[in-house]
């Protein structure tokens, strides 16, 4: 039995965490927004990242800039109707949005959140610590493993879980500072 097995069980924690709040919106505008609004074109419906290119000129805004000029009121009206948190504005050739800061009470609430995710995936380690120290003990119980191999894989075992709260605990740091920043 090998701890390093369970070392890629427990980066899919972290990189369910990270989609899981990449959807936090903080007040930055961010292409993931509005990149899987479905928009009605050419007579079928298609997520708008497959009609348009995006670019974020400034921290609040989204220019989306369609491939074909015909469907961009179709952009135009998919957007309002996504409520993706701005007013999108035609322009000539691309339709423009601008994020509005979320409210001071707006960013408690989304700290709530990231904060009950990040519970969420502790509780997910903890429970493939104790899995694992099970297994562990069993194979040790069974004579596969002596006792020292047992401690040294419980060793190993502490050392993988610290290192992924570490990089939850990061993660979670970085993403209530981009919450609570003005």
């Amino acid at each position: 039995m090998d701890v390093s097995n369970e070392e890629q069980k427990l980066h899919s924690v972290v990189a369910r965490f990270e989609a899981e709040i990449n959807n936090l919106r903080t007040g930055r505008a961010h292409i993931s927004m509005v990149e899987n609004v479905v928009v009605e074109a050419y007579g079928a419906k298609t997520p708008l990242r497959n009609v348009a290119s995006f670019a974020t000129p400034d921290a609040r805004t989204i220019v989306i800039k369609p491939w074909d000029k015909i469907i961009l009121p179709a952009i135009e009206q998919a957007l309002l109707g996504a409520n993706v948190g701005g007013a999108p504005i035609a322009e000539k050739d691309q339709v423009r949005m601008v994020i509005p800061a979320p409210t001071e009470e707006r960013r408690t609430e989304l700290v709530k959140v990231l904060k009950r995710y990040a519970e969420e995936a502790r509780i997910s380690v903890r429970q493939h610590r104790d899995a694992l120290w099970k297994r562990i003990q069993n194979t040790a119980r069974d004579g596969e493993i002596s006792e020292d191999q047992k401690f040294q894989q419980k060793e190993k075992m502490e050392k993988l879980i610290e290192k992924i709260n570490n990089k939850l605990a990061d993660i979670s740091a970085k993403k209530e500072k981009e919450i609570t920043e003005v």
